[in-house]
């Protein structure tokens, strides 16, 4: 007579700690990276001699009612949703971020990092260490403090595009505004001054003026008949006195024999028009933008124009991830027997990672919604049960007693 009043405790018991798993499922609604749990209930049979429960009756094959398996979770992939937020991170497709913990591993899918005062990158919430693949080899925590800065250039050759008159009255056309960089990163402004030789209208003098208007350097410029430079006197060689940071030496290249992406001397042209295609120095450059790529690399961008690489995330994939452990807030450990695989966002089955991204719980509030009323009827069927058979036993006892 007592089995079911067992029966529908277990019920009971097994029905509340599902009402506290969608309980907690609803609460981590907005938490990102969050996994819902999903509650497992099963029956129990054949849990000892005396029946499926502890002091319960029947038979060795009779029904001891239903547990709760609480630990299941449910990996889902959550919705990706824009941040903004440059150093935030989600994972599309398999994987986890990884975080070291004060030397312990924990997993976590809701990528949400930035740099601490030391310069490393850290989960948000808890302040763990983001762990990076090294350029050397290996990995371990990253460290911003080498990527503050992008180190100057020094100016090394100036490519000159554009034409020059051959035709019409002898004259002098300017290059005004060419910037080089010293070995310090200071800019330094040149002009350029070509002057079409009498006798020969496919020779020009080069002449380059340094900012307080002095020649730094000079050579002559010679074209074909095609109108493109000659070989033997297509570059001429500078030599610059920095204030900042001394001699230095810049080839200005006007282009190859038989190019036209260079300067060029068309025969019956009267029109000079230069302009500087590009040069190859930097000055120094302050951080200004930081990005993950799809594979997890950061990707630096700086005051100068400049971009760098640098680092790139660790992607953990499991064997068995229904195995790890949930510590609270998105955030898992792994037993130790549980297969663990560390590598890079993209290879072997990981997804790509999205920057500037979060990934969302995967809590889907109306299917809990529905699981909370079925719970909640188990719960009441179970109660009723209950109360029957407490009147059962009651009337039982009373009848006893007569």
């Amino acid at each position: 007579m007592l089995g079911p009043l067992y029966t529908a405790l277990s019920g009971m018991l097994a029905s509340q700690q599902g009402l506290g798993l969608i309980s907690n499922n609803v609460a981590n609604l907005n938490t990102p990276g969050f996994k819902l749990a999903d509650p497992l209930f099963r029956e129990v049979v054949n849990r000892g001699a005396q029946g499926g429960i502890a002091r319960g009756s029947g038979a060795r094959n009779s029904g001891g009612g239903v547990s709760i398996d609480s630990a299941g979770v449910s990996f889902a992939q959550g919705e990706v949703r824009r941040t903004g937020n440059p150093l935030d991170a989600a994972i599309d497709g398999n994987g986890f971020f990884v975080l070291d913990q004060g030397g312990e591993l924990r997993f976590t899918r809701a990528g949400q990092f930035e740099f601490d005062k030391d310069g490393q990158l850290v989960d948000r919430a808890s302040g763990a260490k983001v762990l990076v693949f090294r350029e050397g080899g290996g990995f371990g925590a990253f460290d911003l403090d080498d990527l503050r800065s992008f180190p100057p250039k020094p100016t090394q050759e100036v490519v000159v595009t554009g034409t020059l008159g051959r035709a019409g009255p002898v004259g002098t056309a300017e290059l005004p505004g060419i910037t080089v960089f010293d070995r310090a990163g200071t800019s330094v402004t040149l002009r350029g001054r070509f002057t079409r030789d009498a006798a020969d209208p496919q020779r020009f003098q080069v002449q380059v003026l340094g900012p307080d208007g002095m020649e730094v350097g000079k050579g002559d410029l010679h074209f074909g008949a095609d109108g493109t430079p000659v070989k033997e006197a297509s570059r001429i060689k500078i030599t610059i006195n920095s204030t900042t940071a001394g001699a230095f030496d810049v080839m200005l290249n006007f282009g190859d024999p038989g190019s036209f992406a260079g300067v060029t001397a068309p025969e019956n042209g009267t029109v000079a028009q230069l302009q500087v295609l590009r040069q190859d120095g930097v000055a120094r450059g302050s951080l200004t933008q930081t990005e993950f790529t799809e594979s997890g690399e950061f990707r630096f961008t700086y005051s100068n124009g400049e971009t760098k690489t640098a680092g790139q995330l660790v992607i953990a994939q499991f064997d068995a991830p229904e195995q790890l452990r949930s510590l609270g807030g998105g955030t898992f450990i792994a037993a130790d027997n549980v297969g663990l695989e560390l590598g890079r966002a993209l290879n072997e089955g990981r997804g790509r990672v999205v920057g500037g991204s979060i990934e969302a719980s995967n809590v889907d509030l109306t299917q809990q919604f529905t699981d909370l009323i079925t719970v909640q009827q188990a719960y009441r069927a179970c109660s009723q049960i209950s109360s029957v058979t407490n009147e059962l036993l009651q009337t039982l006892i009373a009848q006893g007693r007569q």
